[in-house]
């Protein structure tokens, strides 16, 4: 069963993946069901079987032309949290803060100010529950209007405290400080400028110089305006929501630690896959904080989900972007659909589980 799956890799890396090939065959399928997607790209790792697959389907703009392969990037968006929440845990193994840390002292002037206005205890609030969105804030980007503005000026430049002010001119508190989960894309917001003021960096240099993104292998990673693309990295698919092409809309709408990433499928699917394994944050403790932390369904910057009944860690982003780690398999999948409003990029993780899983039972 190994050397079976070993010789479908072989031949996927020497010419397009043939028809034999179960996980392609996932993906053609996918692509099939949902047109409005141009293309989709994924990577899955399973030592178990000799397996280190990525595949693509489809082309990388509407229209064809240029065909999508694995080498590909895109937008993370949301996916990008997960490497915040390790960067602020990082930073705690340094000494540089705790993850029980009131949230007052570590924001700007004015972040203090807009947050106190609006009845936020800023005493009461932890780093520890911004990472899990138990914190008691909304988030700007889930009011229409936050869309409506970037739909009618794609181009307008973003800044952080701009969104936070929106969060708190347009949402109110959802609960007080640990009473409940309410994903906040503005928390993240609010980390990303912790670790740009505790660094003295830009929030994407940070990140980098924090996770070490050269001893990890990750060669197609960067945030962007932050950073240049990297030497070597794909270049950019298109994504889309509806009929709009997102590929030029200015990255601020999305930049500032809620997402900001760009990156392909196979180094998304390896940050994932190391930080679960212990590969990340040097202590033990620091990754067990990230997984048992928070709520049934969101740890610290960790979706907590099942994908084919089997318990998984991992995030998803606003692109239609997925990864999963999944520990009984010892199998990670990443991915990325190149449409927001095509079928959610997590069913897409549930049938890959699903044939690899299948694969290791046929193989016992």
């Amino acid at each position: 069963m190994i050397r079976r799956w070993a010789l479908l890799v072989c031949l996927a890396c020497a010419s397009p993946a043939p028809a034999a090939d179960p996980l392609q065959a996932v993906l053609e399928r996918f692509l099939a069901a949902n047109p409005s997607a141009p293309g989709i790209s994924a990577w899955v790792c399973c030592p178990r079987l000799g397996l280190d697959w990525s595949g693509a389907a489809g082309f990388a703009t509407r229209g064809g032309g240029e065909p999508l392969t694995p080498a590909h990037t895109f937008r993370i968006a949301s996916n990008t949290k997960t490497y915040v929440a390790a960067a602020v845990l990082r930073l705690a193994e340094q000494g540089r803060l705790s993850p029980d840390d009131p949230l007052g002292p570590l924001l700007s002037p004015l972040e203090r100010e807009l947050l106190a206005a609006d009845g936020f205890d800023l005493d009461a609030i932890t780093v520890r529950l911004v990472l899990s969105h138990t914190s008691g804030l909304d988030e700007h980007s889930g009011d229409p209007r936050y869309a409506e503005a970037i739909t009618a000026d794609p181009q307008h430049v973003w800044t952080r405290e701009e969104q936070v002010r929106r969060c708190v001119e347009w949402r109110d508190p959802v609960g007080a400080p640990g009473e409940r989960y309410k994903y906040s894309d503005t928390g993240y917001v609010l980390l990303g400028g912790i670790v740009e003021r505790l660094t003295g960096e830009p929030l994407g240099v940070a990140v980098r110089e924090l996770l070490d993104y050269g001893r990890l292998g990750l060669r197609s990673t960067w945030w962007e305006l932050d950073e240049p693309p990297p030497a070597g990295a794909g270049p950019r698919a298109h994504q889309y929501i509806g009929e709009s092409d997102t590929h030029d809309w200015h990255p601020s709408l999305d930049l500032f630690g809620g997402g900001g990433l760009v990156c392909d499928v196979r180094d998304l699917g390896t940050f994932t896959r190391l930080l679960l394994k212990g590969r990340v944050l040097q202590d033990e403790a620091s990754l067990s904080a990230m997984t048992g932390g928070g709520t049934a369904d969101y740890r610290l910057g960790l979706m907590c989900v099942e994908l084919d009944g089997r318990l998984a860690w991992g995030h998803q982003g606003f692109w239609n972007t997925f990864v999963f780690h999944v520990p009984s398999l010892d199998l990670t999948v990443a991915g990325c659909v190149l449409d927001h409003d095509a079928t959610n990029g997590r069913a897409l993780a549930a049938e890959l589980v699903l044939a690899v899983g299948a694969d290791q039972a046929g193989g016992r």
